[in-house]
């Protein structure tokens, strides 16, 4: 009987083991991360250092950085359910913006696809792909 109870509590210590060591189910709670650094654009749209999570919840946190890091501003909102999302974005990280500025968007596979839009900012109608980072947060 006490055999019997020994191997029934090793046969679960390993059971467990084993689940907390398989790949896919280690990185089903983990989100999907895009990270790109953008160029200057033409009309004078700075460089900019885009850093977006997206969670399993469809939840999207994450920053944009000008500068080099020297201004920094969080991003946070929801993906709809078509795959769009809108995030407000500090209008002090877009030169010559004078009002509200929205970070409009798409994603889709291996990329999220964004656009700034606000008045006065340099950045207005050009679209910028970022990309998805294989490995780092599980590459989901």
């Amino acid at each position: 009987m006490k055999s019997t109870m020994l191997e029934v509590r090793m046969a679960a210590i390993a059971l467990a083991a084993a689940a907390a060591l398989n790949p896919a189910l280690a990185q089903q709670d983990k989100g999907t991360l895009y990270a790109f650094q953008t160029r200057a654009a033409v009309g004078g749209c700075p460089p900019l250092a885009w850093h977006i999570v997206k969670e399993p919840d469809n939840k999207l946190t994450g920053f944009v950085a000008s500068e080099r890091t020297h201004h920094m501003a969080s991003l946070e909102g929801e993906l709809n359910k078509n795959g769009t999302f809108e995030l407000d974005l500090d209008p002090t990280m877009i030169p010559g913006a004078t009002g509200k500025v929205t970070v409009k968007g798409t994603t889709g596979g291996d990329y999220i696809n964004l656009s700034i839009d606000g008045p006065g900012t340099k950045c207005d109608g050009i679209t910028l792909s970022i990309p998805r980072v294989v490995g780092g947060m599980g590459g989901n």
